[in-house]
């Protein structure tokens, strides 16, 4: 739909709507920030709520907060393209960047009839000449750093406008026609930028309806000195201009681990760093011995300074004699596996330290440190030590998630690799680029499976020269890096695997997958894998068996071109007989890899190629051929056949190993769910009253339910509570009573009850 233009006559107004954008905020915040007098500002918000631009926070009327409807944000779009049409005479002035369509101290609205370099903006201090296209400069050095200064852009990015239509526009694709034909005749489309001048101390001397050239390449104009006379580095203004290096202490509100071993590097040079030495590769290392004495004031706080001293020499002498006593064993506590020095290096490791540790290192990074400090505090510390440091000149930055601390800038991180945003004070935002170099930390260890893997949330990561770096490396993207995995799929298999996004899965494992385990082939979604893939998969990995059953019996009809030589397949036949109008002789392919042999013998015990199939296994065989069974051979068949084909000889088989010292070891340790086997047979307590000279086992467990459960049914009483499930007593009873759906116990005994509660 096409914008109604109208400008917003009041300049109150316009100002208020302009700062809001940015966030809400009270009227006091308000008056401080736009210079108002508070009746001004707030008469003009007044205004703006009864006519539905910004809406008030009534929970508390005194302190409440304002915010920008959509409709206020829609009329100062309008405003901004009222100023566009009314300014702009196409086409722009060749090789103009810009205009200045309006301007309240540094707070600025530009139109821009080309792509922006970024949110950093680079403006010239004196405006275009119109015709000839360049800057007027009284001192005709055009390259002069102080001739340009920075602002940074406010809000998502421009927002761009077709002039004829006054219609919502991409953004041109040409940014710099080569011929002044290409340059006329370009579209008519203008982007609207809100922007702030990062240096407001100077004013700015580009007027309303200005144009501006671009910044040149290779040129970065001078930060304020707010932004570069701080005592370190952190990153660089934009992508890749100037460093940073701001004065006075940083809030870095982060909690990702990659984040704060990021900044931790950038700002550790020249400062007493305090973190967890993995986060910088760095060993562990011996913490100063002064850390005790603050530690014991802590633990102890009434004790004058006299008893501390005493205390701590004594438990400096008992650590050194490994004396063991109340005290060295709550220093053990809380700073575990530590050793202790007299020296001071520039780093504190953290690791490992408890809370009052924590707290501890920084009183004494505190009374001692003569460096800036940096530290990572990922304990909830005293506020009081909190506030102390961050009002302290030595505090370089602080890395906590907690909301204030009173800082005045404030570093977060953003989307992309080494993307941080840096907030000072006024709510001005400047973008900030770290390198993302991060060697690998030292507590790393590369994923043995699937299961181990954890993912980092990177889009782009480093090439790697090792295959333990490209596991790494691998690890930190989140959504995998096709291009990346592409480059190391030769020499770095398993790191391409991890790095492949889910959608290439299929077609990666077509082409590495013999150079991996099989267990690897779970990091993808098999579904999408062909046929034969998953034959070859289900060799080794029973889900792609699964699968490839599912998707058998969904189309019985596939079995047709399937190959029916492969053991999977032949599986997926003996398994699903009853899916087939024909009976399909697999047997010979199954016996030369035998696959969920339980399953399968089970399925087919009463077909007539029984007998060749339980050749597989001696045990299903001694049944099938139901001969005179020793106790040894029983209980190898209880151990390795599915209870459901002997069931009908448990009673006298459990009989018979009871009676031995060997049967009942061996009876212990099998895991059977011996309620639901025994329930229906003929059984009395008497023949299962030697379960109580078993050994402890799992075996025993399941056999002492069944024998309180037969005893509770010949005493005419209700059972006691079972072992294996609540209820696997009740089913010695004549009654079942109702039994629940949901079942976090043995699984066959549940399905037991239910079975007889039905009956």
């Amino acid at each position: 739909m096409t914008m109604v233009r109208n400008r917003i006559r009041s300049t109150y107004q316009r100002r208020i709507l302009d700062w809001l954008a940015d966030g809400g905020g009270t009227v006091t915040e308000v008056s401080n920030a736009l210079g108002l007098r508070i009746p001004h500002a707030s008469a003009a918000l007044k205004q703006l709520r009864n006519s539905g631009d910004v809406v008030r926070d009534d929970h508390n009327i005194r302190g409440s907060r304002y915010r920008l409807t959509s409709q206020g944000l829609s009329r100062f779009e309008s405003d901004g393209l009222a100023r566009l049409t009314e300014l702009v005479y196409w086409p722009p002035p060749p090789g103009a960047a810009g205009i200045v369509l309006a301007r309240d101290g540094s707070m600025l609205l530009l139109g821009y009839a080309s792509q922006p370099a970024g949110p950093l903006l680079g403006l010239p201090e004196r405006p275009m000449d119109e015709e000839s296209g360049v800057i007027e400069n009284s001192t005709g050095n055009r390259g002069d750093s102080m001739s340009w200064r920075w602002a940074v852009q406010r809000g998502d990015g421009p927002i761009w406008w077709d002039l004829e239509t006054q219609r919502r526009a991409e953004a041109p694709t040409e940014t710099s026609p080569m011929t002044l034909t290409a340059w006329m005749e370009r579209p008519k489309v203008m982007g609207i930028v809100r922007a702030r001048i990062l240096e407001d101390s100077i004013p700015w001397p580009l007027g309303v309806g200005s144009w501006f050239t671009s910044l040149p390449d290779g040129h970065w104009p001078v930060l304020p000195q707010v932004l570069r006379d701080g005592d370190a580095a952190i990153g660089r203004a934009g992508n890749s201009g100037p460093q940073v290096r701001p004065r006075g202490g940083i809030h870095a509100r982060l909690g990702r681990r990659i984040d704060r071993s990021q900044i931790a590097n950038t700002a550790s040079n020249n400062a007493l760093t305090i973190i967890d030495g993995d986060l910088l590769s760095k060993p562990l290392t011996p913490l100063p011995k002064e850390i005790l004495r603050h530690w014991l004031e802590i633990i102890h706080p009434r004790l004058g300074k006299k008893s501390i001293i005493e205390r701590y020499t004594r438990l400096l002498a008992d650590i050194k004699s490994s004396a063991s006593n109340a005290l060295t064993r709550r220093v053990l506590n809380d700073f575990p596996g530590r050793k202790w020095t007299n020296s001071l290096d520039d780093f504190i490791d953290t690791r490992f330290i408890s809370r009052i540790g924590g707290e501890s290192v920084l009183r004494f990074a505190l009374d001692i440190s003569e460096k800036p400090i940096v530290f990572d505090c990922r304990w909830p510390l005293n506020e009081i030590l909190i506030k102390q440091f961050t009002s302290d000149s030595r505090c370089r930055i602080i890395i906590c998630e907690s909301a204030e601390t009173g800082l005045p800038f404030v570093l977060t991180s953003l989307e992309g690799k080494g993307k941080f945003d840096l907030e000072m004070p006024g709510r001005l935002h400047l973008p900030i680029s770290v390198s993302s170099e991060i060697p690998i930390p030292n507590d790393w260890a590369a994923p043995k499976s699937p299961l181990q893997l954890e993912r980092g949330d990177m889009s782009k990561v480093d090439d790697a020269n090792s295959e333990l770096g490209a596991i790494w490396q691998a690890t930190r993207l989140k959504h995998g890096d096709s291009a990346w995995a592409d480059r190391h799929e030769k020499n770095y298999p398993l790191a391409s695997w991890i790095a492949t996004p889910v959608s290439e899965h299929a077609a990666r494992w077509r082409r590495i997958g013999g150079s991996l385990s099989p267990k690897w082939a779970n990091l993808a979604d098999l579904t999408t894998f062909d046929e034969e893939e998953l034959c070859d998969l289900a060799l080794v990995e029973d889900e792609a068996l699964s699968i490839l059953i599912d998707r058998i019996r969904d189309n019985p009809l596939n079995i047709i071109s399937s190959d029916k030589s492969h053991p999977a397949i032949a599986t997926v036949i003996l398994l699903s007989q009853e899916w087939f109008e024909e009976t399909i002789d697999v047997n010979e392919a199954w016996l030369s890899q035998p696959l969920r042999l339980g399953e399968v013998l089970r399925k087919n015990w009463n077909n007539h190629n029984i007998s060749l199939l339980v050749t597989a296994c001696p045990f299903h065989s001694l049944l099938l051929e139901d001969k005179k069974l020793n106790r040894e051979d029983i209980l190898a068949i209880m151990e390795d056949v599915h209870y459901s084909l002997w069931i009908e000889k448990s009673a006298s088989w459990l009989t018979t190993c009871l009676a031995s010292t060997m049967g009942r070891n061996a009876l212990s340790m099998l895991n059977l769910p011996w309620p639901a086997i025994l329930y229906q047979q003929n059984i009395s307590s008497e023949d299962v009253t030697l379960v109580h000279h078993m050994p402890d086992g799992i075996g025993k467990t399941s056999l002492l339910d069944v024998l309180d459960g037969i005893l509770a049914a010949e005493q005419g009483k209700p059972p006691a509570l079972g072992r294996t499930h609540p209820l696997a007593g009740w089913l010695f009873q004549k009654h079942v009573p109702m039994v629940p759906i949901e079942n976090a116990d043995d699984p066959d005994i549940h399905l037991a009850l239910h079975r007889r509660f039905q009956q």
